[in-house]
């Protein structure tokens, strides 16, 4: 089992502040991110260095923490294990397999709007229906971020 980056870009007629406000705001974080799971949802502050787990409404999913938060151009989250069984696991087989690895966002200005672009761990399992729930996902966080 191993995991590959899913990449993709979109152009936001909107500035990157409140492309970036889409991305973490607890309320539209919840929106896009029903598209990989109805319920997700995030804890954590969004600074450098702070922890981050990423869970679905059973609780379970992942572990990292922030490596660098420039508002509003770079979110950069390495992945350290996954979350299950009531707590953190950072040894198991699937936490390794996520241990190490990056979720990325770039947010450049372009032509008044912003060019977000992502890069994202996915086992390869999953990974084609990963690409489809990205492609939709990013186009939720642009009707989000467009909404004037």
């Amino acid at each position: 089992m191993a995991t590959r980056p899913i990449e993709k870009e979109i152009d936001v007629d909107a500035p990157r502040e409140r492309v970036w406000e889409v991305l973490t705001g607890e309320v539209t974080y919840r929106q896009w991110t029903a598209e990989f799971a109805e319920g997700s949802y995030a804890e954590t502050d969004w600074q450098e260095g702070s922890s981050v787990r990423f869970l679905g409404p059973d609780g379970t999913g992942l572990v990292g923490r922030i490596l660098a938060s420039r508002r509003p151009e770079l979110l950069d989250i390495e992945y350290t294990g996954v979350v299950g069984g009531g707590g953190d696991d950072t040894e198991s087989k699937q936490a390794r397999l996520w241990s190490g690895t990056h979720e990325t966002y770039r947010l450049a200005e372009a032509g008044g709007g912003t060019l977000l672009a992502i890069s994202a761990p996915m086992e390869d399992a999953y990974y084609d229906d990963m690409v489809g729930a990205w492609d939709r996902a990013l186009a939720i966080v642009k009707e989000l971020a467009e909404v004037h």
